[in-house]
């Protein structure tokens, strides 16, 4: 009985690893994200994502890693889109929120592919942020 319970617990990991794939965006978003990022969200996070003049919290590094980086990013988008700006939870439209987090990846060493990653919650819950 314990041989078939690890096994299924074995190939469970096995199914959730394989359905799970690297964030999915593109440089022309990485550009959008990056104008409206310097735009939205400078002042308090920096322009290097981690030296604000406000105190936001670091968005590159060890910190993001340490916060996000065995999440999903369908969990970094929507605390993104429920918490920022501070001044206006739920403020900028989905597709900006999308673009910023393009590139708070980039920035973060995510591979930049041709595909421009979608403000779709369900198909950012199949990428993760694992490296």
């Amino acid at each position: 009985m314990r041989l078939i319970a690890f096994t299924f617990t074995l190939l469970c990991a096995a199914v959730s690893t394989a359905a799970a794939q690297a964030p999915v965006f593109s440089d022309e978003q990485v550009a959008r994200g990056k104008d409206s990022y310097i735009q939205r969200c400078g002042m308090c996070h920096g322009e290097n994502l981690d030296d604000g003049d406000f105190g936001g919290a670091p968005l590159r590094g060890s910190w993001f890693r340490d916060h996000w980086g065995s999440g999903s990013v369908a969990s970094l988008f929507s605390y993104v889109k429920t918490t920022m700006p501070p001044d206006n939870p739920g403020g900028l439209n989905d597709t900006t929120y999308t673009d910023i987090l393009s590139y708070i990846l980039q920035r973060n060493g995510y591979a930049v592919g041709v595909s421009e990653m979608k403000p779709d919650e369900q198909a950012m819950e199949a990428m993760s942020l694992k490296k």
